[in-house]
C-alpha cells in the first residue's frame, strides 16, 4: 500500500532531505559512521532548533491574538 495524504508528505520529506544530505555530505546515515554519542549529539542540536522554532511559532500567535479585534457580544 502506498502512503497518502500527510503520511505521503512525510515520506516525500525523507525522501527530500535523503537527497540534501547525499548532495552535502556525500553519503546517507545509514552509511555514516558517527558513533552513538555523535549521533545524539546531532539529534539534541536539532530538537534545541526545534524548540526554538516552536517558540517563535507561539510568539507569532500571541502577537496576533494580541492584536487581533475582539469579536462583539451576540447575546
Amino acid at each position: 500500500m502506498k502512503p497518502t495524504g500527510i503520511e505521503a508528505i512525510v515520506c516525500e520529506d525523507i525522501a527530500a532531505r535523503q537527497q540534501l544530505g547525499i548532495n552535502k555530505y556525500g553519503t546517507t546515515v545509514a552509511d555514516n559512521n558517527l558513533s552513538l554519542r555523535e549521533w545524539l549529539e546531532h539529534q539534541y542540536e536539532e530538537l534545541l532548533d526545534a524548540a526554538v522554532y516552536c517558540r517563535r511559532a507561539i510568539a507569532e500567535i500571541d502577537k496576533q491574538s494580541a492584536t487581533a479585534p475582539e469579536e462583539e457580544d451576540r447575546e
